[in-house]
Order: structure tokens, then sequence, then C-alpha cells
């Protein structure tokens, strides 16, 4: 249902221009142009380019002179297939405030939901992953320590609760990615060819008891 990818300098710029759908000729042949216009933000209207942002934030941040440094981080959240259509927006927004509060509006780069691509629509969520600086103050760049194994591993929980404590009926725990130690492509996600975790009559079942995740 969700994957996460980090990115070093290097593939910033055309990554951003990719999600914004600013590359004239782009490599993904299912993205449908006409259906382009569907696509939108949540991310802050900042009066700036998503890049001139990135590099504004980045500067208020400490970040190792390495080449190799992921410098941005990036989630993919696809809409559960079961969810109605008219939920949609409100399943994204509930989202979309999860992330945030996970890791911070200020770091957030790009939140654009799109609608133009074939399978299920999906949320990119990019971001620059900061943690506390220790050694010289304030706040760092290290997606090691923000994206670890413990926060893989509780993401897609912690997100499930999240939706059901803000009455949104999503059941979104249907696996992690390769990537993630699982047996899920992003591309399967993104198509909505996953399998549940937990099987849909119970996860309904506990909705209807107003059990809450753990």
């Amino acid at each position: 249902m969700a994957s996460v990818k980090k990115f070093d300098e290097s593939a910033v710029v055309n990554q951003l221009r990719h999600i914004e759908r600013t590359i004239q000729n782009p490599e993904n042949k299912d993205i449908c142009k006409e259906r382009t216009v569907e696509n939108y933000s949540l991310a802050p209207q900042r009066g700036i380019s998503s890049y001139d942002y990135y590099v504004e934030r980045k500067q208020e941040l400490y970040c190792y002179n390495r080449k190799d440094v992921k410098v941005m981080a990036g989630w993919i959240i696809t809409v559960p297939k079961h969810l109605k259509e008219s939920d949609r927006e409100r399943f994204f927004q509930v989202t979309y405030e999860f992330l945030i509060e996970r890791y911070g509006e200020r770091n957030c780069i790009q939140a654009i939901v799109h609608n133009d691509e074939g399978g299920q629509p999906h949320m990119h969520f990019l971001f620059i992953p900061t943690a506390p600086d220790q050694k010289h103050g304030g706040e760092k760049i290290c997606a090691n320590d923000v994206l670890n194994k413990a926060e893989l591993r509780n993401f897609h929980p912690a997100l499930q609760k999240w939706l059901i404590d803000h009455d949104v009926r999503a059941n979104i725990l249907t696996g992690i990615t390769k990537a993630q130690g699982g047996n899920r492509t992003v591309q399967e996600l993104k198509n909505g060819k996953t399998r549940s975790r937990w099987r849909t009559e119970e996860y309904e079942s506990r909705m209807e008891r107003g059990s809450r995740w753990r």
C-alpha cells in the first residue's frame, strides 16, 4: 500500500519534475496527459518552486559533504482498492496530515496526488529526512536515522491507527515492498495488486466495534 525511496542530490531535480509533470517527454508510459489536470497538491503554497524551497530548507540543515548522502526521501501512498471513490480525497488529506505529523511540514517538499496513471490513484510525499544533530547542534539530514528499520516496520500499523482515529474506513495493511523486505513491487502497489495481511471481514468487524490498533 505504501513504499519509500531515498534520493541523493543528483536525483532531486528530475524526481521533483517527474512528480510535478513538468517533463515534456516522460519515460513513464502509464501517464495519461489528458488526465494530468486531475492531479493536485496538498503541500503548503509557499510562493516559490518546490526545488527552490528544497534548496532553502536544505541550507538550514547540516549535511555531510558526500555525493552518496540521501538528501530527500519519498513515500508513495496508494489508495486502497476497496475504498469508495467519494472517500479518496478524504483519505489522501488525512494521510497527508499523518505524514506531516511524522516528518514535519517544513521538511515537506511535495505532496502530490496522481490521478493520471494506470492503476489506483496515489500520493507522492517527498521530504527532507531530518534528525537532531547532537554533534553540531540544530538539525541534520540523515535518512538512516529517520527511515530506520523500526520506522519501516511501524509505518503501516501507525498509519492504519491514524486513519481509524480520524474516521477513515480504509484497510491499508496490505503488505510491504521488496525494498522493505517484503514481496511487493512499487508497480504492484500502484495497481492495487496486493493481498491483505488481515482479512477484510476482521478489519470491518473491528471498525464496527470501535477497536483501536495497537
